[in-house]
């Protein structure tokens, strides 16, 4: 909680991913049939390793950290590296940002 208070003190959002779950899952019908179409190319995505670009795409999906960690059999304190480590790769303040960026370079679509 302390943490979430000092993040909303700094400027930052705070959304917990079930909400941004919801809110994609809301929305998800209005956005258009052309996320089928093939990754745009985008240089945020040229440093992120194999692993990381899995994680941001699980992060797309609205996954948690425990669900990631489900997901790719590991930790969530090794989740929480990786996720740090995407966040601050492609320049993104926060999950929802991460979310934005998955949805608008086609890696993800709602599930």
């Amino acid at each position: 909680m302390l943490a979430g208070i000092r993040a909303v003190a700094a400027g930052n959002a705070v959304i917990a991913p079930a909400l941004t779950r919801r809110l994609l899952d809301e929305f998800a019908d209005q956005l258009g049939d052309d996320l089928c179409v093939p990754v745009r190319e985008d240089s945020r995505l040229d440093s992120l390793t194999r692993r990381e670009r899995e994680i941001l795409v699980a992060i797309g999906q609205g996954l948690t950290n425990g669900e990631i960690a489900q997901r790719f059999t590991l930790s969530q304190s090794t989740v929480k590296t990786h996720v740090g480590r995407v966040l601050a790769k492609i320049g993104a303040r926060d999950r929802v940002q991460a979310v934005i960026l998955a949805y608008d370079l086609r890696l993800t679509r709602p599930i």
